[in-house]
């Protein structure tokens, strides 16, 4: 199953539905917190717990559900590479609007029914009736689900006719609180039960067993490049010349290296965020050695946890035993002049290195504008939900990933996300204006990170590129006005103050005739749309949408 990472722990954010619309679930039943708890096999841990060593709570989560994948893999008859990852995430589903308490019906289309309604009448317990007219010859089954923060009701329909369910399980007052301005929110599953299972399982293969793995087997590999063909038109070719790695003394302080892992995590972030790549690094030296300075989380495949630096030659072995593709930006003479190495390296010392990984606003760089920064049919009706769920099963995680943004955001302390969203309702602040606050870099977040309970900065892994530059002087007198923790990986990479001047060294041209960087390692060849190409400018980065792929363009100010 997915391994939730920060950037590399978003996806318990997609798995726990999906493990849902494919278990031995019941219609017509209210799953909440406590059934969503043992349904999807969530280990029964504290927030403090969990806060203390997230990696590890996922990885009892994660090796249980991969044997239980296995079994349902292998009752399926699908084996590995039998599956298309083209499909990966269509279990992901669709919004289709709010059923009002006054019993105004929520009239809809279908791909089964030519027509369906569904009313709801708000008493106790709340009763629904959903109405479908004239069925299609184009599919078997249509699945709906029946949503609240926390909790949601499956509900099957394979026939022409009416059909009436109840919700029922109790409704707590923030939920009620909540129903009084939305509804009850309607969704559909994109396909039918073998489908969606289909679906879900050409998803985890993109991630097992290469997030268990030191390095990513080649099946893997493929599987996950045929991904991001298929699903972000990024077609990545096969390299001859794998390594093309440059002496230390080839690489300055301040050069960005850009990796990709094709383990489902980076791909997957990669086509969510708009990006061709998952993880960014940046250069700097101290007492004269070379070493790689970035943020991340230990794994099956890293060994160190927060934000670190590694000697330049042991982090190349590391990268090339993890499978990592890297690209080398060197900066332009320009942008090197204004880099003072010496500020950067303190700044990193004194200010970041030790620090936890950015947890506590990956969701908030990501998402700027949400109806422009979704993939798919994800979109912040079912983002709402999602997290809201998320929270009533594992209040840890909705901790670590977005309750300390929203009540930072809010002034608030300590509040869930369902009373996060009543209180920013209070105020006419939609979920979805919550994300479009721009983060602040000096904004500090409460860490228990290594059993320590401190107020930390929070900064993913192109968020410390950034402020490592702005420590060294490349935004000038833009510095104040350039938020660095609003940036993704594409907003990194696309920065005009790469060497695009300077010929490339000669094993770069051979092993890459064509890129106007060098890659130094790798099976695949990258690219990296609007590279070098935007001009830093006050607030960049803060209301942009996410484009469309391959090439994730972005209007000019982003």
């Amino acid at each position: 199953f997915i391994k939730m990472v920060a950037f590399k722990y978003l996806s318990v954010l997609t798995l726990a539905l999906a493990a849902l619309q494919v278990s031995a679930i019941k219609e017509n039943h209210v799953y909440a917190a406590t059934e969503l708890q043992s349904l999807l096999g969530w280990p029964k841990v504290t927030s403090s717990e969990f806060a203390a060593s997230p990696r590890s709570v996922f990885d009892r989560w994660t090796q249980d559900l991969k044997a239980q994948l296995q079994t349902v893999a292998i009752m399926s008859g699908y084996g590995l590479g039998a599956l298309d990852p083209a499909t990966a995430f269509d279990w992901i589903p669709i919004n289709l609007g709010d059923a009002a308490l006054d019993g105004t019906p929520l009239t809809l289309k279908s791909p089964c029914f030519e027509q369906v309604s569904i009313a709801v009448n708000y008493s106790q317990p709340p009763t629904f009736t959903l109405t479908a007219m004239r069925a299609t010859a184009n599919c078997e089954e249509d699945i709906y689900l029946v949503a609240t923060p926390a909790g949601i009701i499956f509900h099957k329909v394979t026939t022409d006719g009416t059909s009436q369910f109840v919700w029922d399980a109790p409704l707590s007052e923030a939920e009620r609180t909540w129903l009084s301005r939305t509804g009850f929110r309607i969704m559909r599953l994109s396909g039918d039960t073998q489908t969606m299972l289909t679906s879900l399982l050409a998803t985890v293969e993109l991630f097992l067993p290469a997030e268990l793995t030191k390095g990513v087997w080649p099946v893997i590999q493929a599987y996950n490049m045929e991904f991001l063909r298929k699903k972000a038109f990024y077609n990545l070719e096969p390299r001859n010349i794998t390594d093309v790695v440059p002496d230390s003394a080839d690489v300055k302080d301040g050069d960005f290296f850009g990796v990709l892992r094709p383990d489902g995590l980076d791909p997957m972030l990669a086509w969510a965020m708009g990006a061709h790549t998952g993880h960014t690094t940046i250069a700097l030296r101290f007492n004269g050695q070379l070493y790689i300075c970035e943020s991340t989380t230990d794994s099956a495949y890293w060994p160190t946890n927060g934000i670190q630096k590694t000697p330049y030659k042991q982090w190349i072995a590391q990268a090339k035993a993890a499978s990592f593709q890297v690209v080398h930006l060197p900066l332009s003479a320009e942008a090197r002049a204004s880099f003072n190495a010496t500020a950067a390296g303190e700044w990193f010392l004194n200010h970041a290195e030790g620090l936890p990984y950015g947890f506590a606003n990956m969701l908030f760089s990501w998402i700027d504008t949400p109806e422009a920064n979704y993939p798919g049919t994800l979109d912040a009706q079912i983002h709402e939900i999602l997290v809201g769920v998320v929270d009533s099963i594992a209040p840890g995680a909705a901790d670590l990933l977005w309750n300390r943004g929203f009540n930072q955001r809010l002034g608030t302390t300590n509040l869930t996300t369902l009373d996060l969203y009543n209180t920013a309702a209070s105020r006419n602040i939609s979920f979805a204006d919550m994300f479009k606050i721009p983060e602040q870099d000096e904004w500090k977040y409460l860490s228990h990170f290594e059993n320590k309970n401190e107020v930390v900065s929070s900064m993913v892994c192109d968020v410390l590129v950034c402020e490592t530059w702005k420590a060294g002087g490349i935004f000038g007198d833009l510095a104040d006005d350039i938020q660095c923790t609003e940036f993704t990986n594409w907003d990194a990479y696309a920065l005009n103050i790469f060497d695009t001047t300077t010929p490339r060294p000669a094993a770069c041209v051979e092993a890459d005739p064509d890129l106007p960087f060098c890659q130094i390692l790798g099976d695949w060849r990258m690219s990296l749309p609007a590279y070098n190409t935007r001009k830093p400018v006050a607030k960049m980065a803060q209301v942009c949408p996410r484009g469309s792929p391959p090439d994730f363009d972005k209007p000019i100010g982003c």
